[in-house]
């Protein structure tokens, strides 16, 4: 009989992935992980029961993780142009359709942002007022406000050659220098969206059933990227209104992880976006805090062991006996 594991498809450069995946292994959790840059040479065959065969180990996932899979990570196969393209496309589509087909899964239901936004609407929570458009300074005639932030519609980076990123980040402007996004062409559509005055800013975790949230301090929204330094990051406990929102935005989506970034602005949370991919070890150790990485293992675990028929209570706690401090 195959062996049952957890299937990690990533990246090379995934932290995250790299330490979650050597906490499993540990706790007696088997990982096999696979990287969009590191299929060059990788012996796949998906058999008819749904075992699959990497490599020549042989396994049937119980859960299916899908992080930053992105084949423009790929390295450039041989072969004509069309042919280059279909390598890709079907590494891809592998990738959804073992998460599709997974007992279970992680992070292969990733809605984009004006479904995130018509959700967050639908419950209740809410949003800053904003639209898409191919002419931000046209577009502003109907969304009036004196600032405004301007962002891609999908994610803030690209991958033009494997292991190099352009990266096209969210600006604040006022009215009278409502432009573009710099770099990117005349006529891509882009969010508009006002900015909200805040008290606070909130970057929350959903790892299972627990929440840890950050409280964010930054003058730009880019400093992150372009001044880390000069970013403070405290663990907090959310306010009340805030972990209720992203647990109804969580409610019935089936969403196991999630990074959650909200306003807290008048007395009332603002939700920004969801990434189902967001990274964390960042906003950790700017706090001096492990507990993301902890909760996230903790997760992984109880869908493994759950999909197994592992009945052992959650609240065993082997990890700390090991040293990881991990248990509950």
């Amino acid at each position: 009989m195959a062996e049952r594991c957890v299937l990690l498809l990533s990246r090379r450069g995934d932290g995250e992935a790299t330490e979650a995946a050597a906490l499993l292994r540990r706790i007696g959790v088997p990982v096999h992980r696979l990287d969009a840059d590191g299929l060059a040479d990788v012996r796949a065959v998906l058999g008819p029961e749904g075992e699959l065969a990497l490599d020549g180990h042989r396994f049937a996932p119980t859960v299916t993780w899908l992080r930053h899979f992105s084949l423009r990570a790929a390295p450039s196969a041989a072969g004509a142009a069309g042919g280059r393209m279909v390598y890709r496309d079907a590494w891809a589509a592998l990738a959804r359709q073992l998460a599709a087909a997974s007992p279970a899964a992680i992070g292969a239901h990733d809605p984009g942002q004006l479904t995130q936004r018509d959700r967050a609407r639908a419950l209740g929570v809410r949003v800053p007022r904003g639209l898409v458009t191919t002419d931000p300074a046209d577009a502003a005639g109907l969304l009036p406000a004196e600032r405004y932030v301007i962002k891609v519609l999908d994610r803030h980076y690209v991958e033009p050659v494997p292991g190099r990123f352009d990266w096209y980040l969210p600006r604040v402007l006022d009215r009278d220098r409502l432009t573009g996004v710099p770099g990117l062409p005349r006529g891509t559509p882009v969010v508009l969206q006002e900015y909200v005055e805040h008290d606070a800013e909130y970057r929350v975790y959903l790892a299972g059933d627990e929440l840890h949230a950050f409280e964010v301090a930054k003058e730009r929204p880019e400093d992150i990227w372009t001044r880390p330094d000069e970013v403070r990051v405290r663990r907090v406990r959310p306010p009340d209104a805030v972990a209720s929102a992203v647990r109804a935005l969580a409610g019935g989506t089936g969403a196991v992880y999630g990074a959650f970034d909200f306003l807290w602005a008048g007395g009332e949370p603002v939700f920004l976006e969801v990434n189902a991919h967001g990274d964390w070890l960042w906003f950790e150790r700017k706090a001096g805090v492990d507990v993301v990485t902890r909760a996230v293992v903790r997760a992984v675990r109880d869908l493994h062991r759950t999909v197994v028929g592992d009945a052992r209570p959650a609240a065993v706690s082997l990890l700390a006996f090991l040293g990881a401090g991990l248990g509950r």
